[in-house]
């Protein structure tokens, strides 16, 4: 022992003090430093293991009550990496192996003190070693249960897979999303999982030329019969050029993607809408303008976002817009209003509004959605309703009442009055109304009286 720790904390169980004075001059004639302490019970031999460190445990065979196995063993309990050393001069060899086998690290004769110090110098030497070695032992202990605890318990699915596709441990994230038994996954091939035909093989095919796989995107079946898109990515652990398994990370996108395409669809709509749907921050600013918007205003997104939306008001309603912004930022409602908006030609537009509150996930209101029909053609169509209205009722006005029962005759359609006389149609009509008659063919008349004419027609 080259550069030894001088100071020696040394606990010797032995009932001559005398033989503990000589134990401790051979320990400060080898080099060292002891600081020692002697008992010669058991009591007082636990009492010191619990109330003190020891470097170094030196005890004598036999005591008084009990022998170097009982103390061996207490002390074994306790600390089972100090060296224990007997000296004495009674122990026999078949004693001694006994004793080396029950724990005790050498045995040395009192006859032979001299050789105690380099006992102790090894011995020394041992334990470190041994303390090293737990010490290493417990860290990779650790780091074997945190990497189970890891991998056990990760939020996203784990897998290790053989070469050949054979799934050897899959981890609860993973079981979870798929809806099986450990028993039901672990030792069955991935490829009874994978929901489109040669996807297993194609991942298989990447990762034993040495690529890894990053982002692909599979659709994996559960066990329900649902299914699941997943994104993975996995490498493999190789040994001396040997594939030992794949490790797979399995994130589940099902919702994501869902969210994407829902997303996707409602742009959709949006960019397609015949109507004008606008996004409006809070204080009027234009964020978002659709091919509706575009085709009534007439301005392009280039050149109206981050316009004011009272851009669109007519100068005789100047502040109409913002106020219907307003509204909505204060939680009120605003459906179906109609209203004149002005294009970028200067010309008028009749619209129907309906303005929405778009909110953030803490349910703050950030923005108006506005979403503004052109009414123009309805408008007209009102109008010209309401003329014809006007007009019918004129023309009732000027109508006389034709009440009761009207006998005609089936065959010659002659109109029975209330004299009793038979009389045309148009006749009776003209004596009980303000209407009169023009005589006209209709087409089957003519076709039927004067084919001849139709056909030079």
């Amino acid at each position: 022992m080259n550069e030894r720790e001088k100071v020696l904390r040394v606990l010797i169980i032995e009932d001559s003090e005398d033989d503990s004075l000589f134990v401790a001059r051979e320990l400060k004639r080898g080099g060292f430093e002891p600081k020692c302490e002697r008992v010669e019970t058991l009591r007082s031999l636990a009492s010191a293991l619990l109330v003190k460190e020891w470097d170094l445990i030196i005890s004598d065979h036999s005591m008084p009550g009990f022998g170097s196995l009982d103390a061996l063993k207490l002390v074994r309990d306790q600390l089972p990496d100090v060296p224990f050393i007997i000296v004495s001069g009674t122990i026999g060899e078949d004693l001694a192996v006994r004793a080396l086998k029950a724990g005790a690290n050498d045995y040395v004769m009192k006859s032979q003190l001299k050789r105690l110090a380099s006992s102790v110098d090894r011995e020394l030497r041992e334990a470190e070693c041994r303390r090293a070695f737990h010490v290493a032992e417990r860290a990779l202990q650790r780091s074997e249960q945190e990497l189970h605890d890891f991998f056990e318990h990760a939020a996203v699915g784990l897998n290790w897979t053989g070469p050949h596709g054979t799934i050897m441990r899959a981890n609860r994230a993973e079981l979870t999303m798929l809806g099986y038994e450990p028993e039901e996954y672990v030792g069955h091939s991935i490829s009874e999982f994978y929901a489109d035909e040669g996807a297993a093989e194609h991942v298989l095919k990447r990762l034993q030329s040495g690529s890894s796989v990053v982002n692909h995107e599979v659709r994996l079946r559960r066990k329900d019969g649902g299914i699941r898109d997943v994104l993975i990515n996995a490498n493999v652990f190789w040994e001396n050029g040997k594939f030992i398994h794949a490790r797979f990370c399995t994130r589940d996108i099902t919702e994501h993607k869902g969210g994407q395409q829902a997303a996707a669809y409602l742009a959709a709509i949006v960019r397609s809408s015949e109507d004008a749907i606008i996004g409006i921050s809070l204080d009027g600013t234009i964020l978002s303008w659709n091919a509706g918007a575009e085709r009534n205003y007439g301005y392009t997104a280039a050149e109206i976002l981050g316009s004011s939306i009272a851009r669109l008001n007519p100068n005789f309603r100047p502040e109409e817009a913002l106020q219907l912004v307003e509204r909505i930022k204060n939680g009120g409602q605003v459906e179906r209003y109609e209203t004149v908006r002005l294009r970028k030609d200067g010309s008028i537009l009749d619209v129907s509004l309906s303005f929405s509150p778009i909110k953030d996930l803490a349910d703050r209101i950030i923005g108006v959605s506005a979403i503004e029909r052109n009414i123009e053609a309805h408008k007209r169509e009102e109008a010209e309703r309401l003329r014809l209205i006007g007009e019918l009722t004129d023309a009732l006005a000027k109508i006389k009442t034709l009440n009761g029962l009207l006998p005609i005759c089936a065959c010659c359609k002659k109109i029975r009055d209330d004299r009793g006389y038979w009389q045309r149609i148009e006749t009776y009509i003209s004596e009980h109304t303000n209407a009169e008659f023009t005589h006209g063919i209709c087409p089957e008349c003519l076709q039927q009286n004067y084919p001849e004419y139709v056909r030079e027609k």
